[in-house]
């Protein structure tokens, strides 16, 4: 495995006009966005708000907007709806998900709310679309200088925003995620990609799974064990993992190596269903933890492009540091596709759980996270408008004021346009406090992947093609070997005694190569956790046990240097 990190001196040059420049997303296909209730922004399709910056193309969802609670309240929202009313739209609160803690910053993190048509706009059947209703709350109180709208204000409209669509981070053949432009068969992807047009290709391995410590082992060694959130399509079927098939689901083993919340996956659903309640019918609800369904149309029985993604990253972390639990929480679909709000919802509940583990009065080191993988991202319509808007930002600086490393995707669009959760690494990190780390692909050969975005925004570097990590032993799509001979049943009724080419989605051996910055980000997240155990075996007592907030950045900013984060 090849990972470091990029010094300053080492960057790219420093042109800001260098930093967000690319196409990104410009197009989807029309099924994948009617099956999410999603549309590419058209900067020329809507008149822009005066003073606001001007729109690049983003994937958003048509029929919901990101909004703080107190906005959703009155008398704010009766003031937005009587902005959206003369357009034929009318906007339903969605009540915030209730903490067990008392955190400022939670308590103000954007909840979906629904566009609905306005019960009586006299004018017909209109089309309900986010970004319109963006721009004319953004039309109606003018710029920063501009005087109070009744009871809305530019400081209130900037906090409002799109629930973008975010996108998986591996290459998969589809021309919903691949290429730049996004085009299936893009030179950038092609040679990354199997004869089939999947980047995945069943191999075999022939290793055993690398020995994990007992609980008490890890106890006695580094004072408990590190846990890594890794938020994703969730888990299949795999003995390395300690997954195993139920009926009507999965189980994870007491003492494997991933693990998962049922309480952070209820209030997920919990919160979309309020959505979808409220009038988002086009919102696809992650009803649990388990990477479901294989395919999204039964009738083809292709695999899905996503379906397996977090699997594979989970067994890398069991590959470089198996002493570490995964706690899988899933919120994309199996399409590769995320919706903000969900993120937000799982990101808000981890910090929960973190803020819980280090309450002084009752420390719990039971609940700590360590680290949190993101393999997803997207294109934002502005930098400005993530400035303003993102409750992902806040969340995210939320987690690492708390000590828990955060290390996320660059995105496979071989651009240097700002790919979001990542590059908001390019924010200054005061000295003492603990980075985003935003992470390129490499070759085997070390050289950076073709497909890998890049600029100065990307802060580290590991291997990202061509990978080779645990597959759901479960997953067999409707795709045949080129050549097949079939013979007779061989002992046991094995298929033993058939002759037949590789069969491109076959994954029951349990391993696949695959590629992209979506594996790139666990492998640096597996690097550092590998230097912080390191630290740990030599530390004095508590070790890791000690999980107050100091504790917690010292150890990782100090593995992150041992890998060759750059100091000050």
């Amino acid at each position: 495995m090849k990972c470091y990190f990029v010094t300053p001196d080492d960057r790219e040059p420093p042109d800001p006009s260098e930093d967000d420049t690319g196409p990104g997303i410009e197009s989807l296909p029309p099924a994948l966005l009617a099956r999410h209730g999603a549309r590419v922004l058209d900067p020329t399709a809507v008149p822009l708000a005066d003073q606001w910056p001007v729109p690049r193309p983003t994937v958003y969802r048509a029929r919901t907007l990101l909004i703080p609670p107190r906005l959703q309240q009155a008398p704010f929202i009766t003031a937005i709806n009587d902005v959206l009313g003369p357009i034929g739209m009318n906007l339903v609160p969605v009540h915030a998900p209730d903490r067990s803690v008392n955190d400022e910053l939670l308590s103000v993190l954007p909840v979906t709310a629904v566009l609905k048509q306005a019960a009586s706009n006299g004018r017909g059947p209109i089309v309900v679309d986010a970004w319109t209703a963006l721009t004319a709350l953004r039309d109606a109180v003018g710029g920063p200088d501009s005087p109070r709208k009744g009871f809305l204000t530019f400081r209130d409209i900037v906090e409002i925003s799109l629930e973008h669509l975010l996108v998986a981070s591996a290459i998969t053949g589809n021309p919903a995620v691949d290429g730049n432009p996004a085009v299936d068969g893009n030179p950038v992807t092609t040679s990354y990609l199997s004869g089939s047009g999947d980047s995945r290709i069943p191999v075999e391995v022939y290793a055993d799974a690398p020995y994990r410590r007992t609980d008490d082992e890890c106890a006695e060694r580094y004072g408990r064990r590190p846990v890594i959130a890794v938020l994703d399509t969730g888990l299949r079927a795999h003995p390395w993992l300690g997954v195993e098939p139920v009926p009507g689901g999965y189980t994870t083993s007491p003492g494997g190596s991933v693990q998962v919340s049922q309480a952070i996956q209820d209030e997920i659903h919990a919160n979309a269903l309020a959505a979808l309640t409220a009038g988002d019918l086009a919102r696809k609800l992650i009803e649990d933890p388990w990477d479901t369904p294989v395919t999204a149309d039964p009738l083809v029985g292709e695999v899905d492009t996503d379906c397996g993604h977090g699997t594979f990253i989970s067994g890398i972390f069991r590959q470089v540091v198996p002493d570490a639990t995964v706690l899988s929480i899933r919120i994309m679909h199996s399409d590769g596709i995320v919706y903000e709000g969900d993120l937000t919802s799982a990101l808000g509940a981890v910090a929960e759980r973190v803020i819980r583990a280090q309450d002084p009065a009752d420390p719990n080191p039971g609940l700590m996270i360590d680290a949190v993988s993101l393999s997803l991202g997207y294109f934002c319509e502005s930098p400005a408008d993530v400035t303003y808007t993102s409750g992902l930002k806040a969340v995210i600086d939320k987690l690492l004021n708390r000590g828990v490393m955060v290390a996320a995707a660059a995105g496979n669009y071989a651009t240097s346009r700002l790919f979001y959760p990542a590059a908001f690494a390019a924010a200054p990190c005061p000295p003492g406090t603990l980075p985003l780390v935003s992470v390129g692909a490499l070759n085997p050969n070390e050289t950076r992947a073709l497909f890998s975005d890049g600029g100065r925004w990307v802060t580290a570097w590991a291997s990202g093609a061509a990978v080779v990590s645990t597959f759901p032993i479960d997953v067999n799509g409707s795709l045949d070997p080129a050549v097949e001979l079939p013979g007779g049943p061989g002992p046991n009724g094995s298929r033993l005694q058939t002759r037949e080419s590789l069969d491109p989605d076959d994954f029951r051996g349990g391993f696949a190569a695959w590629s992209g910055t979506s594996f790139a980000a666990p492998a640096l997240a597996a690097w550092v956790i590998q230097a912080l155990l390191a630290d740990a075996e030599c530390a004095p007592e508590p070790k890791l046990a000690d999980i107050t907030e100091a504790a917690e950045i010292d150890r990782a900013l100090h593995a992150m240097r041992r890998r060759g984060w750059p100091e000050g």
